[in-house]
């Protein structure tokens, strides 16, 4: 029989081992597998062999039947191979039950601490979820808050005191990404433009206002926040999609521009294109390269194409009518009181418009009618080289051409926007070109007090449009100064009453200085055009005019520029309207004796500060000559200008 010390020993070895082999069991199970480490090297190969060791030579074992030796007292050593004696009598059913009992026991024990590791491994693998899915789904905020002041000395005439006026803008820009397969992004925009204190007459007595309005620089009331823009983007293997309301910016952003950022050299962005759109981008090469089994090569051509809906049957509708000259009130049946533009009784109009706002007159199917729905389609190719190796290591070259395609049904309206983009950074050697053409027909381009004054336009409402525009820049580019010379171009329109309709203003946003065109010449065409002819505000672009702008900026320390500028300006097609003829241009009067529309200088300096905060001081002269019809929008009549701008914005 097993004596019970031993039963003991083997059954306590063997409660150690399970609790070990237990303990190791779930702490495996719950911990994830980890490389090997210089610490825990992994199990060598079994099949590796053991490292030599010294031989040592085993004593002989004696044969079982060799006598014994005696002790030098006669007496014969004990025999170890010998069973012990018995030490009594013993309980085993008891022994064995307390064995049982400690087993019970170091099962619970084991017991609870694989709950406790499991309860741990859970807490583990739900915080490992929640950071992954914080990974995985991304929140990010982009925009800036920005206000700017402006004082101008001499402005309006028979200003006693200088014009001073503030506005500001809050746009936010928050941004859902899903990894990188999908985004969605909205802009929203909090007192856009709106020129500070009440301008509206909210309070009854000023003297004691508190609530300012929310009044633009335009004069209009505007909502205090909206969102202007949402839009979705998402990632697939051939391409990205886009859909929504979204900004459109292309090249110079002379046709297009997003109005975003702080990226003029003077003034600020205040517009931006907005358009409903779904647009395609991909890369053709690549595409072709996957089809034909070869390696992505990463040529940066790409291809884009977009749909945009513009209009789905306006509230405001313009209805063309004609008149019938010579017809006497009250005694010719065709007596039209809209034809007698005089007064006097006898009609003396060819054609003219009337003008519905009225909701009420929409059909129930107005959603569907697609006739009067005015929509563009828009084709992109481009080529955006970057870190070539030509003249310098790091090299950049673009090109790509923009085709626009918008028409109207019911005004028989079809009208192309071809446009050529080039953009160059050479070793320094910095160029950039933008060039469209805007071509076609449309019978919607209806200006109020534009008349055929002799009858002899068959069709009154019908124009063939041809505007044209460029920008050319050039010059060099070190990091701490640049110097660039800029040209460019809008056509005007000497007549906007005959058949060609050929002046339209660059986008506002292109900012080109700080005083002809961003004040005079956008307040001279309001003050010419009615607000029912707004498409004919320049809006502060230029304007039927060609005009060299040269400029540059020196840097004395990181995030500090000083700028400086020229620009001078001669007008395309004067139309005796907003830019007064000289003798022999055509125009019914002479009352113009410069060649020039005038010139400018300005001086800014801007300052970065911890990469977020942005300030400026801004500066400009001007002196405009009597080509411009100053008193048409109000203006000093003397024709020198001067404004003092400062810009504090945090950008984020």
């Amino acid at each position: 029989m097993t004596p019970p010390s031993r039963v003991r020993g083997v059954l306590g070895l063997s409660l150690v081992a399970l609790t070990t082999v237990a303990l190791t069991t779930v702490a495996l199970a719950q911990e994830p597998a980890t490389p090997p480490t210089e610490e825990a090297r992994p199990v060598p190969d079994l099949e590796e062999p053991e490292p030599s060791v010294s031989p040592v030579e085993a004593p002989d074992v004696e044969d079982d039947s060799a006598p014994l030796e005696v002790e030098p007292d006669g007496s014969s050593p004990p025999d170890l191979r010998a069973e012990p004696e018995e030490e009594g009598p013993l309980d085993l059913d008891a022994e064995i039950k307390a064995l049982k009992s400690e087993l019970a026991d170091l099962r619970q024990q084991v017991g609870a601490q694989g709950d406790r590791l499991t309860a741990q491994g859970a807490d583990l693998l739900g915080q490992k979820r929640v950071l992954r899915e914080k990974e995985e789904v991304q929140v990010d905020l982009e925009g800036y808050y920005r206000t700017r002041g402006y004082i101008y000395p001499r402005l309006n005439e028979g200003q006693t005191r200088h014009a001073r006026v503030m506005d500001m803008r809050l746009r936010l820009r928050p941004i859902i990404s899903y990894k990188k397969l999908a985004r969605v992004i909205f802009q929203v925009d909090a007192f856009d433009d709106v020129v500070w204190g009440d301008n509206a007459g909210v309070a009854q007595t000023p003297i004691f206002a508190a609530d300012p309005s929310n009044t633009n620089r335009e004069g209009l009331t505007i909502p205090s926040i909206q969102m202007t823009r949402a839009w979705l983007e998402v990632t697939t293997p051939i391409g990205e999609v886009r859909a929504g309301r979204m900004a459109s910016h292309w090249g110079l952003g002379l046709i297009a521009n997003d109005g975003n950022g702080f990226d003029d050299t003077f003034g600020e962005n205040r517009f931006g294109n907005t358009f409903d759109r779904v647009m395609y981008a991909t890369r053709p090469i690549a595409i072709a390269q996957a089809i034909a089994g070869k390696k992505d090569t990463e040529v940066p051509f790409f291809f884009v194409a977009a749909v945009d809906r513009l209009v789905n049957q306006p509230i405001q509708q313009f209805y063309g009518f004609r008149c019938t000259a010579g017809l006497r009130e009250g005694v010719d049946p065709g007596y039209d009181p809209r034809c007698d533009r005089s007064g006097d009784g006898f009609t003396d109009v060819s054609h003219d418009f009337t003008e519905d706002r009225d909701p009420e007159r929409r059909s129930q199917r107005w959603w569907a009618d697609q006739d009067t729905d005015v929509a563009e389609s828009v084709f992109a190719l481009i080529y955006r080289g970057e870190d070539l190796k030509l003249l310098g290591d790091s090299d950049k070259f673009t090109i790509g051409g923009y085709l626009i395609t918008r028409w109207q049904h019911s005004t028989d309206s079809l009208v192309y926007v071809p446009d050529l983009w080039i953009d160059f950074n050479l070793d320094g050697w910095v160029g950039e070109f933008e060039g469209l053409h805007i071509t076609g027909q449309s019978r919607g381009l209806v200006l109020p007090g534009a008349y055929d004054p002799t009858g002899e336009i068959d069709d009154p409402l019908y124009k063939e449009v041809s505007i044209w525009g460029y920008v050319g820049r050039f010059g060099h580019r070190k990091s701490d100064w640049e110097i660039i010379f800029e040209h460019g171009f809008a056509s005007g329109d000497s007549n906007v009453a005959d058949r060609r309709f050929t002046g339209r203003a660059l986008e506002p946003d292109h900012n080109v200085g700080l005083i002809i065109y961003d004040q005079i010449m956008a307040r001279v065409t309001a003050g010419a055009w009615s607000r029912d002819a707004r498409p004919l505000w320049s809006r502060g672009g230029v304007v039927n005019s060609r005009y060299i702008f040269p400029h540059a900026r020196y840097s004395p320390m990181d995030d500090v520029d000083i700028v400086g500028a020229f620009l001078m300006a001669w007008p395309h097609r004067p139309d005796g309207a907003t830019i007064l003829c000289r003798p022999g241009e055509g125009c019914g009067q002479a009352q113009a004796t410069a060649n020039a529309l005038g010139w400018e200088v300005d001086l800014a300096l801007k300052v970065r500060w911890q990469r977020h905060v942005l300030f400026s001081i801004e500066a400009a002269y001007a002196r405009v000559t009597d080509r411009v019809p100053l008193g048409v929008a109000g203006l000093d009549s003397r024709g020198h200008f001067t404004t003092l701008q400062s810009r504090l914005a945090y950008q984020f």
